[in-house]
């Protein structure tokens, strides 16, 4: 596909411990990176699922922290980076990609996460 779109989005999470809990509880979450992999207290997850946007894609990892138990929910506002990384091809043909993110769900993202990330690739 020549044109602009939308790939995926990625969840990054570094903490200071173990996050062996975290990523035993989310079955939903499939971890690319683990810390064994990283060497450190990192892991990278992806949904277990693909949604054909950005917003719909982080509405589900918005629900999978919402769902977390409390001892849990209190671990992950203790991780220092929760970083949602979404992945865009820049494409080379038109038309524009405009993708809306709604406030409602922005502020869904500055209460869960530290940080949205735009990563842009390359055409092949």
């Amino acid at each position: 596909m020549r044109t602009p779109h939308f790939l995926n989005v990625d969840l990054d999470v570094y903490s200071d411990t173990d996050l062996q809990p975290l990523i035993a509880h989310w079955k939903q979450l499939i971890p690319l990176v683990t810390p064994e992999d990283a060497g450190t207290n990192f892991v990278r997850f992806e949904l277990d699922e693909d949604y054909p946007t950005a917003s719909e894609t982080i509405r589900h990892f918005c629900a999978a922290v919402e769902n977390l138990p409390s001892d849990l929910l209190q671990f992950w506002h203790q991780c220092p980076q929760r970083i949602l990384d979404i992945g865009y091809e820049s494409g080379a043909e038109r038309p524009v990609l405009q993708d809306a993110l709604p406030v409602e769900l922005l502020l869904k993202v500055a209460q869960y996460f530290t940080s949205l990330n735009i990563s842009l690739y390359p055409c092949d």
